[in-house]
């Protein structure tokens, strides 16, 4: 069960504990979704000042856009999309064969991060036969719940930005946009890389926080709802890419950090020269919005580096073991596969899906307090701290 809503306006900087709820079992889909009936559709946009010149294209760094949203039209009945097919896009020249680039890009990492090992071991698994590709195609072809219809005119529903981590995928995170937009929210995901030749997959075009990209992305969710919340999820490198970049008013109405991985680093050295910029950010800046931190600090010092942010800050910390990868459904739809490609990590996949959903919980009720305008603690700095729930 979630946190209940007490508990996220207990104190600043409290720490909160997910835990597996045993009573989140929801048949053939992974995730519990809401009442409303989901649309998706995709589009490209440019950003303006980011120059990308690679594969015939010269021009604008090009996002391939994808909207997730509520339809007003519950009879619409068309067949759901499959994951393969969310990312099939009328494109032509050089923009086709830049898209083309970066799928086989986003494959490779797919398999290299989602698929090919199991949890806390570097021995692969035995798929069998086709091996760790095999799953990859079984995967891109597994349902969604969506289907592919236009945005017609703005919405009333608050806006979530969703940015990937490094060497992630824009869709990496589709069950997290189905449960959000079936409980009344629009859904954004980009391509935070671009496909570069001879470059390692996750490569910038600039050593630098993607300011460019990140404001392209809040001003397309502005332009798509008639309100003003607009929120912004990051993971891993996107969540570090949101402490770097939202401190300006007005950008999002909340922002939520899951695992920037720097959340039990103690060496102040050590942050400063891997994560320059997010360590400058969180010695000078105020942040003006709420933030929720969701992260495993491996019964480490709890969130440490950030005890000098200034911000009213919620934290979050699973009770169990929580995986990198597994904040994203890209890394727990394997589990999905394991009657027909057996897993021996199995019972931990399944543990770990079991977070997933109540961490999709606890955001829920955090956003509703957010979208509530309930009173949030003063911004402090005091000393975290970590609360248990009893199931």
């Amino acid at each position: 069960m979630p946190l209940s809503l007490r508990h996220l306006l207990c104190a600043c900087c409290t720490a909160f504990a997910l835990w597996p709820c045993a009573n989140a079992q929801i048949g053939a889909y992974p995730v519990a979704l809401g009442p409303a009936p989901i649309g998706y559709m995709d589009t490209v946009i440019v950003v303006a000042g980011q120059r990308y010149e690679q594969f015939g294209y010269s021009g604008p760094a090009p996002l391939f856009i994808g909207i997730w949203h509520p339809l007003s039209n519950a009879s619409v009945h068309r067949t759901p999309l499959t994951w393969r097919e969310l990312r099939e896009r009328t494109l032509s020249g050089p923009l086709r064969k830049t898209y083309d680039e970066l799928l086989l890009r986003m494959d490779s990492s797919l398999v290299e991060y989602d698929i090919r090992y199991p949890i806390n071991s570097d021995e692969p698994l035995d798929y069998g036969p086709g091996g760790p590709s095999a799953v990859k195609e079984a995967m891109l072809d597994l349902p969604t719940r969506c289907v592919r219809a236009p945005v017609e005119g703005k919405s009333t529903h608050p806006v979530i930005v969703y940015h990937h981590g490094s060497q992630g995928l824009s869709d990496e995170n589709l069950w997290m946009a189905e449960y959000f937009v079936s409980r009344g929210y629009v859904f954004i995901t980009s391509n935070f890389h671009w496909p570069l030749e001879h470059a390692m997959y996750g490569t910038p075009l600039a050593w630098r926080p993607d300011a460019a990209s990140v404001s392209t992305m809040i001003d397309l969710a502005r332009s798509l709802s008639t309100t003003d919340s607009v929120f912004y999820i990051g993971h891993s490198w996107g969540a570090q890419e949101g402490w770097c970049l939202l401190h300006e008013q007005g950008l999002a109405q909340a922002f939520v950090s899951l695992e920037t991985t720097l959340e039990w680093k103690t060496d102040t050295m050590e942050i400063k020269d891997k994560w320059p910029h997010v360590h400058e950010a969180l010695r000078t800046k105020r942040y003006p919005m709420p933030i929720l931190m969701v992260a495993d600090t491996e019964n480490g010092p709890p969130f440490a580096p950030f005890t000098a942010a200034r911000g009213r800050i919620t934290q979050a910390d699973p009770v169990l073991d929580f995986d990198h990868e597994s904040y994203t459904s890209a890394y727990l739809m394997r589990h999905v596969l394991n009657e027909r490609f057996p897993q021996p990590d199995s019972a931990t996949m399944e543990s770990q899906l079991s977070i997933y959903r109540a961490m999709l919980a606890l955001i829920d009720d955090w956003f509703a307090t957010v979208r509530h305008h309930a009173p949030f603690p003063a911004e402090s700095s005091s000393r975290t701290f970590q609360i248990v729930p009893t199931p």
